[in-house]
């Protein structure tokens, strides 16, 4: 199991890039359950529940794959699909909407 939190926590401090336009997210901190993410739009930051990123995570485990999009993944999609980009063996597919993909470092899917 690939936990949100842990995860994130090892975002801080960092920027992630939303996979259609390329535009970075910050990573500020974690407050209780929480992720706080800076954007253009609100550079102090908006809070993102980590639940979200760990459901997120969970489909993307349990299906080798997820759509970004609000319909699959919710609210906040493209900050949710860039985190899900960052993670060891996801594969970012240069689809509309972009997909991720999760394969192992040989190249079969995950399960």
């Amino acid at each position: 199991m690939i936990n949100a939190r842990t995860h994130l926590e090892s975002l801080v401090g960092s920027d992630v890039y939303t996979l259609t336009k390329q535009r970075p997210n910050s990573v500020l901190r974690i407050v209780g359950d929480e992720v706080v993410v800076g954007t253009g739009k609100s550079p102090g930051g908006q809070a993102v529940p980590i639940d979200w990123v760990q459901d997120a995570i969970d489909l993307l485990v349990r299906d080798g794959e997820v759509e970004v999009a609000v319909e699959a993944i919710g609210h906040r999609g493209a900050f949710v699909g860039a985190v899900l980009a960052t993670l060891p063996g996801a594969v970012v597919e240069p689809t509309t909407p972009r997909r991720v993909t999760f394969r192992t470092r040989v190249g079969t899917w995950k399960t």
